[in-house]
């Protein structure tokens, strides 16, 4: 047929030159020996081994260990058809590393990982040689990969690269390999012309890897017994080393698509026409020798020429689209089974022996049971005229547990098929096992997570759909030209469940995920791939060969321990998440994770909690995508900020929740506050002065509470408390910003005495405070729209909208506003210290650290207005009073403090700063302020002697800008600057330069005050000064007293109430004329007493609040220190005392019946001691208070109800029970503890005042049910306008009110006593009268025995004094004799 000339060399077959050659039948190739001096031939390892030592495959266990998992030998299950003709396919390496040396142990290359989950991970294959990327980056190419070898082949159409992507395998090469092939065509190839198909086997002869490369369209072959040795030859050398042929009987355009390995030596080849044959590289004596069989039936084989002619254009030649060809594990020593399978669903079995006839066993058509078996698993999905478009792509052999020699095995196969339904092709694994002609059908998988593409390619020189099924054979991979299907086979645990779920058909499908190559910015497809070798881990891995990439390699992981496959099912919304946000923005990730592309939905709840739960384990970095430690930690901190900002980027694309983007963007500004928290902190380490100086940030981190962080373990070697902070606990830096100022009091109150050290802290507090809070504010008002907020709804770094459905901002809690304030006048503070004190170098401060914490200032002033603006517009937007009390008390306090902080800033010398920030709140008080104090600066530094002339006209060009800027303000603010500027005269005290100073505007003045009721302070004075009418300064000042607040305010205003109403009765006007003015000035003498009450009460616990640091301690301890009897079992009571402490604490002015509330809900302080007796006449008080009222006569029900209730809680203040166990007492210790009770003390002073002898005490019985109910409740106008659940809630706990005093009646006998006591309080007063009667008698005669003595006359006598002295401050004793010195 043909000749060739054989090479010679020593891996060859050696023979006689001039023996004829040998002919077999016509498709056998002849071999002719070269006649260069023979070799022996190479010895293979397993040659000398015994035969009960060899792997079924004939490969001794050195080398094959094991075989794969669809029972293919390592080597034969390798070899896909990867016949792409790629003109420009590029391979992307991100940097080559060193190859290990050859014999080295089994390591795996890290790579870059793709995507992980929990169920698998896929990296990139570092090991590609440069010398291919050069080469494949230049000409069409193909590639075969042979996971058993751990290398991989790739042809172009003159040359084979090897390479090893698997270092530690038995057969290692340490370098890339280039193998140029013989020329064996008269011309060269074109670049359109089919690329040689190139396939890596272990020689058994020779011992070592060898190359198989078949040319498509001519059949020629090209066999290298060693592919080292192949490599290191020169052509000459080469054409010795190789073996040539041929394959004969092809059709007209008739190729070679796929090559498949077989036993050992030999390969199963399928051509394009559907038509299959047997290549053997080795004759019977085991000798190099090439040969081909076509595997035909028994029926279509023939003899001769005429039976070979007739067997190819007959109806049972192989003319049909084969879809796979896979060859079974040896049985014996030199048989095992091949499979052969049509896409139209014709399986045939093979018996192929080592250089025999290779024999049909049977076949069998199995497409309608496959058809009926996937009708059945997906119900109603398919008709029976589906039938035509079914197809098998492809199949994969499961290993067995014991190979044996059955004469007829029965082949249990996993077949992957296709149908066509409508514009969508639907995918299936079936299970099942076919025997002699048989089949059974096991289970169907079906693939629900990918039906993309209306037909797969069945162009032979396309890359055709794969299905690989590595060991454990637990998990399935489908490949496709552009994605990659993972299907879990795992079988699902029968439970009474399970069950359940099987019967309902509720059973959720076991684990299944489709990875999409990257297609949109690169042209990603799979050209090769294979299953790796199974390992005892139980993971299934296979390698990926991907145009453009390089090699990827996906790994399946085990269940987890406890772990069912029923619970690994569901592919979960959180770990697609994951893989989209940590990997799907890499520059050159392989897989496209966008949710548009997959067949699995995210949306509902389950999408923002997986956010939400993403969100904080990036916070926390407990997320297993995010490396805890890196060498640099803001590098860290931005891979987590990229993190976060790709999380949003991919959840955009859904309408999430307020409260959810809000939490996003509230953790994306706490990353963005680490890393400028970070960077100011490494450029302090970079910079400081490493022989002195505290850094604040490690101190302030260990000072805080081990419930604000993870603590480091020193003994893990978490010794960097800043990193270990930053890595754990970003999620709650909003506690470091007041800890900043916080740390730096600790640290003064630990003996911190060196000013340099001093400024060093304060320093390093305000960078962080600046820093951090700058940073989450520039980056919220940047992210405003990205974050769904709106444009337009930040300013100033602050949300505009509505805050009633967000929880608290973390940049405004409370802590921070108390210590950003306190820092700002701290910083402030210690620049003007040391505003003129030059450093020195004996540890003098620092000039340049001055100078940059007053420059700093009004950054902090503005992060203090940013922080309390939000504060309060949260707290306005809650829904309980209380809250919305807080919130205009802190907005009044936020006012002062924004203008005072403003206004500060001048003493620094920056008055131009303060304006700016006074005009961007508009806020004029500040901007009057700013402007004054600048101004009267100036005015002083001109009075100084010995002022420089160009100081001077500096100070003068101040002032004419100050005066200029007020004249405008005018204009640009109009009525609100005139407002505040002449409040602000008042204010500061200047009320005389006002009216002094008020020229032609006299008239103007007035109506402006006059008709501005909040300026009645300022009215009565100008009606005073300027209109000299008293009746209208009367008129203001009453007015002022009613809306007064102020306790001390209302006291004084009622005070000059009074007097200007004595002076217009004076004037005889009649609005102020005789009974008139009587009235009104009772009146006021009435609301001066109850003052004077609310004054007793503060005196009473003030005491206890010294130690408060601020407004809110003062509540708490007020609250903690005096609230005992109202406690939380009593809500009502509890709230009406809070809300009256909150005002006494305050010093706000409480009206009568909130007196009343506050002296009878008050209890007494047992760590104070009260010099005023207050605890032994409160209720006497309160019963005063309400006489005061006048209640008595103008609402006699109001009067009532109160009246009982002060009584209850006065005979509720003391333990009745105790006070009745009389046993083994005195009559005297008895005396002493009734004495003692607030019920006698009450009686007594009510005795003494004798006000008990115009009104009765109220007897215990008499004041049972006294606002217990709604209906005694409505008794009082107090109570008209409030709702039945008010009233009720209050009715509840004045009913426990009553229960007690009940209690104190049956058990300790109260009604009893009560007569008692009333008569012995009676009698003490009497008694204590009488002792008073007659101490003054016995002062009246010492009196008159001293001014007879001194010869006084009666009236005279008046001026001796009480005390024993006299006028004129003579001394005298008790018999009236003068004292001598």
């Amino acid at each position: 047929m043909f000749s060739l000339d054989a090479p010679a060399g020593g891996n060859t077959a050696t023979r006689n030159p001039r023996r004829r050659q040998r002919t077999t039948s016509d498709d056998s190739v002849a071999l002719r020996q070269s006649s260069k001096r023979r070799k022996r031939s190479f010895l293979a390892p397993d040659t000398f081994l015994p035969p009960n030592q060899l792997k079924p495959n004939g490969h001794p266990p050195a080398i094959h260990g094991t075989s794969i998992s669809n029972g293919h030998p390592p080597e034969a299950r390798k070899h896909r058809d990867v016949s792409v003709d790629t003109t420009s396919l590029a391979i992307r390496n991100r940097g080559s590393k060193r190859i290990e040396r050859e014999r080295r142990g089994s390591k795996e290359d890290e790579g870059v990982v793709q995507t992980k989950n929990d169920n698998y991970i896929v990296m990139q294959d570092p090991n590609i040689p440069n010398p291919l990327r050069d080469i494949l980056s230049r000409e069409p190419w193909q590639s075969e990969i042979s996971s058993s070898l751990g290398h991989a082949v790739a042809t172009t159409h003159n040359q084979a690269i090897i390479w090893c992507y698997r270092h530690g395998s038995p057969i290692d090469i340490t370098k890339p390999l280039v193998i140029k092939f013989p020329k064996l065509t008269p011309k060269p190839l074109s670049p359109l012309h089919p690329l040689p198909l190139g396939v890596l086997v272990h020689d058994s002869g020779a011992g070592e890897i060898a190359l198989l490369v078949i040319m498509p369209l001519s059949g020629q072959i090209t066999y290298w017994e060693s592919v080292k040795q192949a490599a290191n030859a020169d052509l000459v050398r080469q054409k010795q080393q190789v073996l040539v042929g041929s394959i004969g009987g092809l059709l007209s355009g008739e190729a070679i698509t796929r090559i498949t390995e077989a036993e050992p030596d030999g390969f199963i080849l399928t051509t394009s026409n559907g038509r299959v044959m047997h290549l053997a590289v080795r004759d019977p004596q085991g000798r190099p020798h090439i040969s081909t069989q076509y595997m035909r039936s028994n029926a279509t084989s023939g003899k001769g020429l005429l039976g070979s002619i007739a067997s190819v254009f007959s109806a049972g030649s192989w003319r049909r689209d084969i879809a796979a060809v896979h060859t079974g594990a040896l049985r014996g020593k030199f048989h095992r089974t091949c499979i052969v399978a049509t896409a139209q669903g014709l399986f045939q079995a093979w018996e192929l022996a080592r250089h025999s006839v290779k024999t049909l066993l049977f076949e069998v058509d199995v497409r309608d049971e496959v058809f009926a078996a996937i009708q059945k698993s997906r119900v109603g999905s398919f008709t029976e005229d589906m039938k035509s478009d079914f197809l098998v792509l492809d199949f994969a052999l499961f290993p067995k547990p014991e190979v044996t020699a059955e004469d007829n095995p029965s082949h249990r196969l996993l077949v992957l098929t296709f149908i066509r339904k409508g514009r969508v092709g639907i995918y299936n694994l079936v299970d099942l096992s076919i025997q002699n002609g048989s089949v059974e059908i096991d289970v169907v998988h079906p693939i629900t997570c990918y039906s993309e593409g209306q037909h797969p390619a069945q162009n032979w020189e396309s890359f055709r759909t794969q299905l690989l099924l590595p060991e454990p054979a637990q998990t399935a991979f489908v490949i496709l030209d552009k994605s990659i299907v993972l299907v879990s086979l795992a079988r699902i645990e029968e439970t009474p469940s399970s069950q359940i779920q099987i019967e309902s058909h509720t059973l959720p499908d076991t684990f299944q995920e489709t990875l999409h190559l990257r297609q949109y910015d690169h042209d990603y497809h799979v050209v090769g791939c294979c299953s790796e070798l199974g390992t005892d881990s139980g993971k299934a891995t296979c390698t990926l060969l991907v145009h453009g990439f390089g090699m990827a390699r996906i790994t399946t992981l085990p269940l987890k321990e406890g772990q069912s496959a029923l619970e690994r099912s569901t592919v979960t919304v959180k770990s697609k998440m994951e893989q989209a946000i940590f990997y799907g923005e890499m520059q050159y990730n392989l897989f496209d994770f966008d949710p548009g592309r997959s067949e699995f939905r995210i949306d509902g709840p389950g999408l923002e909690a997986a956010a939400l739960e993403i969100n904080d384990s990036i916070m926390s970095s407990s997320s297993p995508y995010i490396l805890a430690i890196t060498p640099s930690m803001e590098h860290q901190l931005e891979l987590r900020a990229t993190a976060l900002a790709e999380l949003i980027k991919y959840t955009s694309r859904w309408s999430l929740k307020s409260e959810t983007r809000w939490q996003l963007l509230w953790n994306a500004e706490k990353m963005t506050a680490a890393i400028a928290i970070w960077k100011t902190y490494n450029a302090q380490l970079s910079s400081r002065n490493q022989e002195r100086g505290t850094m604040l940030l490690p101190e302030l981190l260990d000072m805080m509470n081990a419930m604000y962080k993870v603590e480091n373990r020193p003994e893990r070697g978490e010794t960097d408390i800043v990193r270990h902070y930053l890595i754990h606990d970003v999620w709650r830096i909003e506690l470091v910003i007041p800890w900043a100022g916080k740390a730096v009091e600790e640290l003064y109150n630990e003996g911190i005495q060196d000013p340099a050290t001093q400024l060093s802290l304060i320093h390093q507090a305000v960078d962080i405070q600046t820093c951090s809070m700058e940073a989450a504010f520039a980056f919220r008002a940047a992210n405003a729209e990205v974050y769904g907020l709106g444009e337009d709804m930040i300013e100033d770094g602050i949300y505009q909208g509505k805050y009633d459905s967000l929880p608290e901002p973390w940049t405004s809690i409370p802590e921070t506003l108390v210590h950003v304030k306190k820092l700002a006048d701290v910083s402030r503070q210690i620049a003007l210290n040391h505003a003129d004190t030059p450093g020195s170098e004996d540890g003098g401060v620092d000039f340049e650290i001055v100078k940059k914490v007053a420059a700093d200032n009004p950054r902090l002033v503005h992060i203090c207005c940013q922080v309390y603006d939000e504060r309060c517009r949260w707290l306005k937007a809650q829904p309980d009073a209380q809250t919305k009390a807080e919130a205009d008390a802190l907005i009044r306090a936020y006012h002062q403090i924004r203008r005072d902080l403003i206004v500060q800033i001048a003493d620094l010398e920056m008055p131009n700063e303060g304006i700016k920030l006074a005009e961007r709140y508009q806020d004029m008080q500040a901007l009057v302020d700013v402007i004054e104090r600048s101004t009267s600066q100036a005015v002083e530094r001109l009075a100084e002697p010995g002022l420089s002339e160009s100081d001077e006209l500096d100070y003068r060009i101040q002032l004419e800008s100050n005066r200029q800027k007020m004249e405008s303000y005018f204009a640009t603010y109009g009525s609100k600057w005139a407002d505040v500027l002449y409040s602000n005269t008042i204010a500061h005290g200047a009320v005389k330069d006002l009216f002094d100073n008020v020229g032609n505007y006299q008239k103007f003045l007035t109506l402006y005050l006059r008709g501005k009721p909040e300026y009645n302070k300022l009215s009565w004075i100008n009606e005073v000064l300027a209109e000299h009418n008293y009746a209208k300064a009367a008129d203001a000042l009453m007015a002022i007293q009613k809306q007064e607040s102020s306790l001390w305010s209302k006291k004084i205003e009622l005070s000059m109430g009074k007097l200007a109403l004595l002076a217009a009765e004076e004037q005889e006007i009649p609005q102020v004329k005789g009974e008139i003015a009587v009235k009104i000035i009772r009146r006021a003498d009435r609301r001066m007493e109850m003052i004077d009450i609310q004054d007793q009460i503060y005196a009473y616990i003030q005491p206890a609040l010294v130690q408060a640091l601020d407004e809110d301690a003062r509540f708490k301890i007020a609250i903690e220190e005096f609230g005992l009897y109202a406690t939380k079992a009593m809500p009502t009571l509890r709230t009406i005392f809070e809300q009256n402490i909150a005002k006494l604490v305050s010093c706000q002015v409480l009206d009568a019946e909130d007196i009343i509330d506050m002296i009878t809900l008050i209890n007494d302080d047992t760590q104070h001691v009260d010099d005023q007796g207050f605890p032994r006449q409160r209720f006497f008080l309160a019963l005063k208070v309400l006489t005061l009222t006048g209640l008595g006569k103008l609402d006699p029900g109001r009067h009532e109800l109160h009246e009982k209730i002060i009584w209850r809680r006065c005979m509720l203040n003391d333990d009745w029970e105790v006070l009745n166990q009389t046993e083994a007492k005195d009559d005297e210790a008895v005396a002493r503890e009734t004495g003692a009770t607030a019920l006698f003390q009450t009686l007594k002073a009510g005795f003494e005042d004798g006000t008990f002898d115009i009104i009765q005490p109220i007897p215990p019985s008499a004041i049972l049910s006294a606002g217990s109910t709604v209906a005694s409740l409505r008794t009082s106008s107090r109570y008209a306008n409030k709702s039945d659940s008010a009233l009720k809630a209050l009715a509840q706990d004045l009913e426990k009110e009553d229960r007690k005093l009940e209690d104190a009646i049956e058990k300790g006998r109260l009604e009893m006593w009560w007569k008692g006591i009333v008569e012995a309080a009676r009698a003490s007063a009497r008694e204590d009268a009488d002792r008073r009667g007659l101490e003054m008698a016995k002062m009246e005669i010492v009196k008159r025995k001293a001014a007879a003595r001194l010869g006084l006359s009666e009236n005279e006598r008046e001026g001796v004094y009480t005390n024993g002295h006299v006028h004129g401050s003579v001394p005298v004793d008790e018999q009236g004799d003068t004292q001598m010195n």
